[in-house]
């Protein structure tokens, strides 16, 4: 049976959609219908971006999902584009949930020193990290597992709630090459599936672990940006091209979610 709805904060009109058993909204109710109900929980889909998706189209069809999951008290733990930095992002979603709330359930793993001192950010680099041609210490790989638990403690909440694991797979294959973060997808994929998470990545174009990615994952969505909006394919599961475009009554994060016209 669906869940009622959770309010938002105070200040905006945004309700977390109605979630079908077994699955996480994507907070757009007919991007909901298209996948059957949502994402399935305990799932992995891939976004497949082209050179002309820009940060604002992933807002345009992310922010939904991630403000109806934290509206119900979840976290989210993520691995930025390199286009984009942790305050930025920051900015930008809490145009729609507190500062407290995001602050205390959003971890953003940085690899290059990026505002570590803040309470958001998981500072994983760049010593910590495995870069190409260097293997890390035995105390870095201590010192990494243990923020990366933290995090996932602040995502999870005092509930064990399931969260939101956000990766943009350029970061790990810039640092390590793609033999290498192959391996760590693997595992991280294998991981959300485990706990029942809803996992989501971003992945452009030219990339070596590519082919990989897409063999390990659940679902695939093809994105490309055109004159009249976002549009969005369904690729597994499959479906017709639809044009994601903030809703022009209401206003962001509300999106409209139709068939691409012909």
């Amino acid at each position: 049976m669906p869940r009622s709805s959770s309010p938002a904060p105070s200040g905006t009109d945004l309700r977390a959609p109605v979630e079908a058993e077994g699955r996480f909204s994507t907070g757009i109710a007919d991007f909901d219908r298209v996948l059957g109900g949502g994402y399935r929980r305990g799932t992995v889909t891939l976004f497949r971006a082209d050179e002309s998706v820009g940060t604002e189209d992933l807002d345009l069809l992310l922010f939904p999902t991630l403000l109806s999951m934290l509206y119900r008290s979840r976290g989210l733990v993520a691995v930025l584009p390199s286009r984009d930095s942790p305050h930025a992002f920051r900015s930008r979603l809490t145009r729609f949930v507190t500062r407290r709330r995001f602050d205390s359930r959003v971890r953003i793993c940085d690899y290059v020193g990026e505002d570590a001192e803040a309470p958001y950010v998981v500072p994983l680099g760049p010593r910590g990290f495995p870069r190409r041609g260097r293997t890390p210490s035995a105390k870095e790989q201590a010192a990494g597992l243990a923020k990366m638990l933290a995090a996932e403690r602040a995502a999870r909440g005092t509930g064990g709630r399931p969260f939101v694991e956000l990766t943009a797979f350029e970061v790990f294959e810039t640092l390590l090459g793609a033999e290498t973060a192959l391996p760590l997808f693997y595992h991280g994929i294998k991981r959300t599936r485990e706990l029942g998470n809803l996992g989501l990545g971003i992945l452009g174009p030219g990339l070596g672990v590519e082919a990989g990615i897409r063999r390990m994952v659940d679902s695939e969505i093809e994105l490309r940006r055109e004159d009249v909006g976002l549009v969005v394919r369904g690729v597994r599961p499959a479906f017709s091209s639809h044009v994601a475009t903030i809703d022009p009554d209401r206003g962001a994060p509300h999106v409209t979610f139709t068939p691409r016209p012909a």
